[in-house]
């Protein structure tokens, strides 16, 4: 087994001399749920229309399961599965004969619409006509045909788009267990960072066309530091004494101070260094950067982070 399913090379594309892509190295491991995210605009679509053939992209640029996407582009559309947005459907047939005109397209086993409608969990729904589906329903039955063939690499842009929280939690679960029980590796384009969060294994940021960060989720927390919170009878003195400590504050308003912190014992100097000073403390809390936080950092200040 390769070790990284998806890898770009110095991948770049313009469109009519309008660079939106530039220099893109990307490495998604094998068996991961990796989650790219960025603004609209960031060249995330464009990425995924290059990987998927559907622009033509440089030589040798792009390796997919190990193997050239231009040399071998018959073998390697094979072993992929995909869905853009939301999935093109006949609503005067039933969830089954959809599946079916995708698997004659395909040519693979009747067996394996069984199979896939178990795996999105539709059986009971195959017969119903997809015009009385919901949105949640069309995106499982969307993710069924792109299943179809079993598929080393599910690529999905937006699976989640316009779902309610109950759908958008059906598709999350989903993708877990294509990834966990079913060995696949999922390269999935999102908005929702609360949701990567929940199930990403990787990540990559893409901001104008550029890599901002890519790797687990644990390595993108260690890029920024804890935020202390802090409440003062006399949050002025306080900020002064803390820059002259060599603290770095953070714009937390005028209700409170944040300061970055390294780990706990700093908080207790923090805490002893306003005591002393005759600085009453009336709140102190410490919170870890969500991947919200982390994102907009990164996308909206990307040198912040660069020399931690």
């Amino acid at each position: 087994m390769v070790p990284f399913s998806i890898e770009t090379h110095h991948l770049s594309h313009a469109f009519h001399n309008r660079p939106v892509l530039h220099d893109l190295n990307l490495q998604v491991p094998t068996g991961s749920i990796f989650g790219f995210l960025g603004p609209n605009g960031s060249g995330k679509t464009t990425t995924i229309r290059l990987l998927l053939g559907l622009i033509r992209s440089p030589s040798t640029a792009i390796r997919l399961m190990g193997k050239d996407s231009r040399t071998h582009r018959l073998e390697i559309l094979s072993r992929i599965g995909a869905l853009i947005e939301s999935p093109a459907l006949y609503n005067h047939l039933s969830g089954r004969d959809n599946l079916e005109v995708i698997r004659l397209a395909r040519q693979v086993d009747q067996k394996q619409i069984d199979r896939v409608l178990g795996m999105v969990q539709l059986t009971g729904d195959a017969q119903q006509k997809v015009r009385a589906y919901s949105l949640g329903m069309r995106q499982r039955l969307g993710i069924a045909m792109a299943l179809l063939g079993d598929p080393h690499l599910l690529i999905l842009d937006e699976p989640t788009n316009g779902l309610d929280p109950a759908g958008i939690r059906e598709i999350r679960e989903l993708l877990i267990e294509l990834s966990q029980r079913h060995g696949k590796t999922v390269f999935v384009s999102s908005h929702l960072l609360g949701e990567m969060e929940k199930m990403a294994t990787h990540l990559a940021i893409l901001n104008e066309g550029h890599l901002l960060f890519q790797g687990t989720m644990a390595q993108l927390q260690h890029l920024q530091l804890p935020v202390l919170s802090l409440e003062t009878d006399h949050n002025a003195t306080a900020r002064a004494l803390l820059q002259r400590a060599g603290y770095q504050l953070l714009d937390g308003g005028t209700e409170q101070l944040t300061v970055s912190v390294k780990d706990r014992p700093q908080i207790g100097a923090i805490n002893r260094l306003l005591l002393d000073q005759g600085v009453s403390i009336y709140k102190l809390h410490m919170h870890q950067p969500t991947l919200e936080d982390l994102f907009f950092t990164l996308t909206s200040h990307p040198k912040t982070l660069e020399n931690r």
